[in-house]
Formats: structure tokens, C-alpha cells, sequence
């Protein structure tokens, strides 16, 4: 290996940063370690810094791209390889470190145009200083591109301690089964730590959707989704994302829906019955798609869509659906901003908030189902807008036998109330639980509660937003703190 100069050094001779490997074909989650060259100490330059931070014009960064783009065959090449560099208060630059660890004469070639491209210093109060900068270049559909990739310091900060109400000694006893990985966007192509929303498809590719863009992840090998693949720029904000009956991708972005199949994407043509904007976007068992809107929950069955409103129902609390659910025996749940509802198949209205169940006064934010026919769930308390602790929420449960079950922290193993997601496990059957402030709960359905979070387990941190299991048994987890899958071992 050649002996690389630090910046100071650089600034007096020519600008020589080799480093000679080999890279494979494909380029896989699993060799996404950090390698660090010794080129120079970075403990004086200051972590993606500044009111005006170190840059690099785009421009710059496409030329880059399609000089290498000329120069190899990328055909079958996925994945990305990000870079560390280091730039000096004079915008000098050097290629700290990258994520390659496959010794690849491409990555040689974008450490020499990396630090022979022209820099901007960054700036705090007007005056130049050294900072670093990371910099990422994907490989998708037989080209590379590159970009900036902003460090998020609030990403880095250590999550926290979880909130536990409960004053049960959970003793774990599943724990010790089960391998925890995690992916962030710092160790991986994840265009950010946080998402909200994801979904399986029938070939078990995950689609991780986020505020700061949408990829696919096979269980190996991540895939952006970007302008040169799709209608979204890479840093397109997805705000939901679900998959139907005939594997087709459903995503709401651009205040538009868009439909994704084998033969591409295009826009889907009801804007009318979306004005308002899209809450959630659910997928029915019986095979209709649920959009959850402030207007209304519009249902696409086939070609036809139907509006259900208080026009339409006027039992119905609120236009403002925030979530539907189908159950086994056709009966549509439906929670919006002021309480929740139930139609059978004959469209037949039952309502919640005067009688003695569970569901009153709250709203219903998920919702599953067994093979015994027992439904599970989440609750809000639509009144609780500081997010404290409420022993209306937690999780309700209906016996096929119409008796109504209420578990909350202060009468079952729930850590805490809030809820965010559920899910039931097929494999295990268990139900697994995704708090907003205590981590991951696994009940067994027989009294039996676990809890994992970033205390006690390697789950990456509290607050888990939504949970999805593939054909084979792995669940994933988002969560405010990098994506975690979940094996069974």
C-alpha cells in the first residue's frame, strides 16, 4: 500500500491519495465495514461542521460519476461505497476512510478524483475551518451517481434510556433465541436511520421508506431508489408505503399516489377523492386497498373506489380516518379522530363511544388477528395530545366469544401504553409489540410478556414504528434509530 500524505503535506506537492484493491462485481450489505486508511489524523477536523458546511459542487460529483461510469462495466453491480474526507480550512481534501474493505481498483480511482476535486471550506462565524464530509456513490441499474450525505449529529446521540411505567423484573426468557442486526445509514446505503413506514412484498424484498427516500433491501443487497430507476429523486420524502394482493407497490409521495408493478410505475388517476391528503394506506385481507384520508376512507376494490364518509355512514365519528382494518369475517373497523366503528358485511354501524368496552373514547391505530380469531388492538386516547402515559390506550383484545379484554402497564406486562405498531408472528405464534417509548414486547399469547430494548438487548434503541415479517420467518424492525431485523436462531 502507498504511504498517503496528510492535507498539509498535500498542499506543498501534488494531490496522491492511492490505494490499490480489488472490488467484486456486487456489493453486498455484508462487507459494509468501515475502513479506515492511514492517510491522516482526523482529530482536528470537526464532524460535517459549520453554518456553512464543506461542500463540493454536484456538478462535480456527476463528473466523477461518468468518468467511472466510462470506464467500468456496472452492470450487475448494487450497493454503495461511502467515503470520509477530510477537508482542510483551505478546501484542500483527503479520503480518510470508506466502506469497502474489498481492495477495488474502482474505489482507487474515486479516492484520486475524491481528492482532486475542487472543495469548499466550511465555516463557522465567517471564518474557514477543518471539517469532514461524507460522500456516497451507489451503484444501480449498470451506473454509479454520487452525493453528499449529510451527518444528522441528533442520529448519533446515543438513543436514551427507554421509559418502562411497568414494575415487572422481565426476565426475557425468548431473548436468548434470537439474533438482533441492525443497518443505519452510516453503515450502510439506508438513505436515513428513521422510518416510519415499510413493507414486504411476495419475493420478500423489504421496501424501507423514509423522509429522506425510499430502498429496497433483499436481505443482502440494499438498492436506492432514485431518479434513475423511478419518478422520486433519491431524497425524495415517501410517506407511506404498502404492497397488495398482486405484489404491486403502493407509495404515497408528492402529495401523489404512485403504483409500482413489473411494468413500471405510474401515477395513480383518483387525486379527486385524495385532495385532502393520505393518512395511512392499508391493505385489506379481502383484498381491497384502504386509504385513510381527513375526508373520508376511500376503498379501491378492483377498479371501482368507494367513499365511506359521514354522507355515507352517518355513524360515523369523524371524517378524519386514521386507520381501517378488515377482519376475518368481513367486519370493517374503521378509527378516526373521534372514535372508532365497526361495519359488517351488510354495512350495519356499530359504535363504541357510549358503551363499556375498551374502544371507548379512544381511537383504534392497528389492529391483528390470530388463527383463533381473537383481534388485537392498539389504542390512542384522542384527548391525550401530550403523549403521557394513559391508561385508556394500551392494547384491547376481542374474544371470538365477544368478551373484551383490556391489557394496559398497570394490569399486564406492558411496559408502557403508547403503541406505534403490531404483529402477529405466524411462525411463533406470539404477538409482537412496537412501543413508542419502551422498545419491543413479545406476549405469547398465555401470559407470558417479554420487553427488549436498547438496555437490555442489541435492539438499536425505544421507539419502534412498524413491524413486518417475510415467507421465511425474519421480522424487521423500523425504528428511530437504524433498521433491525430479528432471526430466529
Amino acid at each position: 500500500m502507498l504511504t498517503l500524505l496528510p492535507p498539509a503535506k498535500i498542499r506543498k506537492l501534488t494531490l496522491i491519495c492511492l490505494f490499490i484493491c480489488a472490488m467484486p462485481a456486487v456489493l453486498s450489505a455484508q462487507n459494509l465495514f468501515l475502513q479506515t486508511i492511514d492517510i491522516c489524523n482526523p482529530s482536528n477536523y470537526c464532524m460535517d461542521c459549520g453554518d456553512v458546511k464543506a461542500t463540493c459542487d454536484q456538478f462535480n460529483l456527476d463528473y466523477i460519476a461518468d468518468n467511472i461510469n466510462r470506464k467500468y462495466s456496472l452492470k450487475e453491480a448494487f450497493g454503495s461505497i461511502t467515503f470520509q474526507v477530510l477537508v482542510d480550512d483551505h478546501g484542500f481534501p483527503c479520503v480518510y476512510s470508506h466502506t469497502d474493505n474489498t481492495n477495488s481498483p474502482l474505489t482507487a480511482d474515486l479516492i484520486r478524483f475524491l481528492n482532486g476535486n475542487i472543495w469548499k471550506a466550511a465555516r463557522i462565524n465567517g471564518k474557514p475551518v477543518n471539517a469532514s464530509v461524507n460522500v456516497i456513490f451507489r451503484f444501480a441499474y449498470g451506473a454509479i451517481s454520487g452525493r453528499m450525505q449529510r451527518m444528522d449529529l441528533e442520529q448519533l446521540k446515543p438513543p436514551g434510556d427507554p421509559t418502562i411505567y411497568n414494575t415487572t423484573a422481565y426476565k426475557n426468557p425468548s431473548l436468548k433465541n434470537y439474533q438482533f442486526i441492525t443497518w443505519t445509514r452510516y453503515n450502510s446505503p439506508l438513505p436515513d436511520n428513521v422510518s416510519k413506514y415499510c413493507a414486504i412484498d411476495k419475493a420478500d424484498v423489504l421496501w424501507y421508506a423514509t423522509d429522506k427516500g425510499l430502498t429496497r433491501f433483499n436481505g443482502t443487497t440494499f438498492d436506492p431508489i432514485n431518479e434513475f430507476n423511478s419518478p422520486f429523486i433519491i431524497e425524495t420524502a415517501i410517506h407511506n408505503i404498502t404492497v397488495d394482493k398482486d405484489n404491486a407497490k403502493w407509495v404515497y409521495a408528492n402529495d401523489k399516489i404512485y403504483k409500482y408493478t413489473d411494468a413500471g410505475w405510474q401515477i395513480y388517476d383518483f387525486q379527486k377523492f385524495l385532495a385532502s391528503g393520505v393518512n395511512n394506506i392499508l391493505n385489506s385481507r379481502h383484498g381491497d386497498l384502504l386509504f385513510a384520508t381527513k375526508t373520508g376512507l376511500v376503498v379501491k376494490r378492483d377498479d371501482k373506489v368507494v367513499v365511506i364518509n359521514k354522507r355515507a355512514v352517518k355513524e360515523l365519528p369523524s371524517n378524519d380516518i386514521t386507520y381501517a382494518y378488515n377482519d376475518s369475517h368481513k367486519h370493517l373497523w374503521i378509527g378516526t379522530a373521534k372514535g372508532n366503528i365497526v361495519l359488517d358485511r351488510n354495512t350495519i354501524a356499530t359504535t363504541f363511544d357510549s358503551d363499556k368496552t375498551p374502544l371507548r373514547n379512544v381511537t383504534i391505530t392497528g389492529a391483528v388477528e390470530d388463527e383463533k380469531g381473537n383481534i388485537y388492538f392498539s389504542l390512542v386516547d384522542y384527548n391525550n395530545t401530550s403523549g403521557d402515559d394513559n391508561d385508556k390506550e394500551g392494547l384491547a383484545v376481542l374474544k371470538p366469544n365477544g368478551k373484551w379484554l383490556h391489557f394496559t402497564d398497570k394490569n399486564s406486562g406492558l411496559p408502557s401504553n403508547r403503541i406505534n405498531t403490531m404483529m402477529y408472528d405466524k411462525f411463533e405464534h406470539v404477538l409482537w409489540i412496537g412501543t413508542d417509548k419502551s422498545g419491543l414486547v413479545r406476549y405469547d399469547l398465555d401470559g407470558g410478556w417479554e420487553n427488549y430494548n436498547n438496555n437490555n438487548s442489541a435492539v438499536p434503541g425505544f421507539k419502534i414504528y412498524q413491524l413486518v415479517q417475510d415467507s421465511k420467518g425474519l421480522i424487521y424492525a423500523t425504528t428511530a434509530n437504524g433498521l433491525l431485523r430479528i432471526k430466529k436462531k
